[in-house]
Protein backbone atom coordinates (compact mmCIF):
# COMPACT_ATOMS: atom_id res chain seq x y z
CA UNK A 1 0.00 0.00 0.00
CA UNK A 2 1.22 3.56 -0.85
CA UNK A 3 2.02 5.90 1.84
CA UNK A 4 0.27 8.44 2.62
CA UNK A 5 0.91 12.12 2.02
CA UNK A 6 1.95 14.91 4.22
CA UNK A 7 3.16 18.26 3.08
CA UNK A 8 4.72 21.00 5.28
CA UNK A 9 3.75 24.56 6.46
CA UNK A 10 6.65 26.32 7.38
CA UNK A 11 5.10 27.22 11.06
CA UNK A 12 5.87 23.19 11.55
CA UNK A 13 9.35 23.60 11.10
CA UNK A 14 9.92 26.98 12.71
CA UNK A 15 7.94 25.11 16.16
CA UNK A 16 10.71 22.32 15.69
CA UNK A 17 14.05 24.95 16.15
CA UNK A 18 12.27 27.02 18.54
CA UNK A 19 13.81 28.39 21.54
CA UNK A 20 11.97 30.92 23.34
CA UNK A 21 10.39 31.37 26.55
CA UNK A 22 6.63 30.92 25.53
CA UNK A 23 5.22 27.81 27.16
CA UNK A 24 2.45 27.55 24.31
CA UNK A 25 5.20 27.45 21.98
CA UNK A 26 7.38 24.87 23.69
CA UNK A 27 4.34 22.53 23.70
CA UNK A 28 4.11 23.04 20.47
CA UNK A 29 7.98 22.46 19.63
CA UNK A 30 7.87 19.26 22.02
CA UNK A 31 4.82 18.09 19.65
CA UNK A 32 6.57 18.78 16.80
CA UNK A 33 9.84 16.98 17.67
CA UNK A 34 7.97 14.04 18.99
CA UNK A 35 6.32 13.64 15.62
CA UNK A 36 9.14 14.37 13.60
CA UNK A 37 11.34 11.41 15.66
CA UNK A 38 8.34 9.20 15.82
CA UNK A 39 5.76 9.76 12.99
CA UNK A 40 7.31 11.15 9.93
CA UNK A 41 8.13 7.62 8.78
CA UNK A 42 5.16 6.70 8.37
CA UNK A 43 4.53 9.40 5.12
CA UNK A 44 5.80 10.56 2.10
CA UNK A 45 6.95 13.73 3.07
CA UNK A 46 6.56 17.54 0.94
CA UNK A 47 7.14 20.95 0.92
CA UNK A 48 7.34 23.72 -1.83
CA UNK A 49 9.53 27.02 -3.06
CA UNK A 50 6.93 29.03 -1.05
CA UNK A 51 7.82 27.47 2.22
CA UNK A 52 11.55 27.87 1.25
CA UNK A 53 10.65 31.43 0.82
CA UNK A 54 8.82 32.13 4.05
CA UNK A 55 11.77 30.74 5.72
CA UNK A 56 14.39 33.19 3.96
CA UNK A 57 12.35 36.24 4.87
CA UNK A 58 13.53 38.97 7.81
CA UNK A 59 15.97 36.96 10.25
CA UNK A 60 15.24 34.87 13.26
CA UNK A 61 17.08 32.71 15.50
CA UNK A 62 17.78 29.20 13.79
CA UNK A 63 16.95 30.22 10.45
CA UNK A 64 19.58 28.88 8.96
CA UNK A 65 18.54 25.18 10.83
CA UNK A 66 15.02 25.48 9.24
CA UNK A 67 16.49 26.37 5.82
CA UNK A 68 18.42 23.19 5.66
CA UNK A 69 15.67 21.23 7.04
CA UNK A 70 12.87 22.59 4.37
CA UNK A 71 15.70 21.70 1.96
CA UNK A 72 16.08 18.14 2.73
CA UNK A 73 12.37 17.48 1.41
CA UNK A 74 11.08 17.00 -1.67
CA UNK A 75 9.29 20.14 -3.32
CA UNK A 76 5.92 20.36 -5.42
CA UNK A 77 6.30 22.31 -8.00
CA UNK A 78 4.07 25.98 -8.43
CA UNK A 79 2.12 25.09 -11.49
CA UNK A 80 -0.61 26.90 -13.31
CA UNK A 81 -3.43 25.18 -11.16
CA UNK A 82 -1.73 26.01 -8.15
CA UNK A 83 -1.40 29.86 -8.85
CA UNK A 84 -4.98 29.85 -10.04
CA UNK A 85 -6.35 28.05 -7.08
CA UNK A 86 -4.18 30.83 -4.65
CA UNK A 87 -5.89 33.44 -6.35
CA UNK A 88 -9.42 31.59 -5.80
CA UNK A 89 -8.93 31.00 -2.10
CA UNK A 90 -8.07 34.66 -1.47
CA UNK A 91 -11.17 36.40 -3.99
CA UNK A 92 -13.53 33.59 -1.82
CA UNK A 93 -12.30 34.45 1.29
CA UNK A 94 -11.13 31.13 2.70
CA UNK A 95 -7.77 33.01 3.38
CA UNK A 96 -7.02 36.53 4.40
CA UNK A 97 -5.95 38.46 1.45
CA UNK A 98 -3.07 39.83 3.99
CA UNK A 99 -2.18 35.78 4.08
CA UNK A 100 -0.77 34.78 0.46
CA UNK A 101 1.27 32.31 1.58
CA UNK A 102 -1.41 30.82 3.57
CA UNK A 103 -3.14 30.23 0.64
CA UNK A 104 0.30 29.14 -1.08
CA UNK A 105 0.42 26.34 0.64
CA UNK A 106 -3.07 25.14 0.80
CA UNK A 107 -3.19 25.21 -3.22
CA UNK A 108 -0.01 23.64 -3.43
CA UNK A 109 -1.13 20.34 -1.08
CA UNK A 110 -4.42 20.52 -2.62
CA UNK A 111 -3.27 20.70 -6.29
CA UNK A 112 -1.24 17.85 -5.95
CA UNK A 113 -3.57 15.76 -3.98
CA UNK A 114 -1.75 15.43 -0.96
CA UNK A 115 -3.43 13.96 1.84
CA UNK A 116 -2.51 15.81 5.26
CA UNK A 117 -1.53 19.46 5.34
CA UNK A 118 0.71 19.57 8.37
CA UNK A 119 0.75 23.12 10.56
CA UNK A 120 0.32 24.72 13.82
CA UNK A 121 -1.85 27.51 11.92
CA UNK A 122 -5.39 27.20 13.56
CA UNK A 123 -6.63 30.89 11.90
CA UNK A 124 -6.11 29.99 8.35
CA UNK A 125 -5.75 26.31 7.88
CA UNK A 126 -6.30 23.62 10.59
CA UNK A 127 -10.12 24.40 11.57
CA UNK A 128 -12.85 23.22 11.14
CA UNK A 129 -14.34 26.08 9.36
CA UNK A 130 -11.62 26.29 6.88
CA UNK A 131 -11.56 22.39 6.41
CA UNK A 132 -15.23 22.40 5.52
CA UNK A 133 -14.93 25.40 3.29
CA UNK A 134 -11.48 24.18 1.36
CA UNK A 135 -14.11 20.36 0.88
CA UNK A 136 -16.40 22.81 -0.68
CA UNK A 137 -14.36 24.64 -3.22
CA UNK A 138 -12.52 20.58 -3.69
CA UNK A 139 -16.16 19.47 -4.89
CA UNK A 140 -17.17 22.20 -7.16
CA UNK A 141 -13.34 22.20 -8.70
CA UNK A 142 -13.28 18.17 -8.90
CA UNK A 143 -10.52 18.37 -6.33
CA UNK A 144 -9.76 16.18 -3.03
CA UNK A 145 -8.74 18.88 0.03
CA UNK A 146 -5.87 17.70 2.13
CA UNK A 147 -6.87 17.32 5.94
CA UNK A 148 -5.39 19.95 7.80
CA UNK A 149 -3.70 18.52 10.92
CA UNK A 150 -1.19 19.63 13.40
CA UNK A 151 1.80 17.58 15.35
CA UNK A 152 -0.47 16.79 18.39
CA UNK A 153 -3.92 15.85 15.94
CA UNK A 154 -2.32 14.01 13.07
CA UNK A 155 -3.47 10.22 12.80
CA UNK A 156 -0.88 7.49 14.01
CA UNK A 157 -0.36 4.50 12.36
CA UNK A 158 -1.05 1.92 15.69
CA UNK A 159 -1.41 -1.74 15.67
CA UNK A 160 -0.71 -2.04 12.19
CA UNK A 161 -3.56 0.38 10.69
CA UNK A 162 -3.32 2.32 7.78
CA UNK A 163 -3.15 6.21 8.00
CA UNK A 164 -4.36 6.92 4.18
CA UNK A 165 -6.86 9.00 3.93
CA UNK A 166 -9.77 7.43 2.08
CA UNK A 167 -10.77 9.82 -1.23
Amino acid sequence: MKQATLYFDTNVISAYWYEGADVAMLARRMHTREWWDSGREHFNLWASAFGEDELQAGKFPRQRECLKMIRRLRYLTATSAVIKLIDELLERGLVPENKPGDAAHLAVATSHGIDYLLTWNYAHMANANVQRRLEELCEELELVAPLMVSPESIPQERFGQSIRRRK
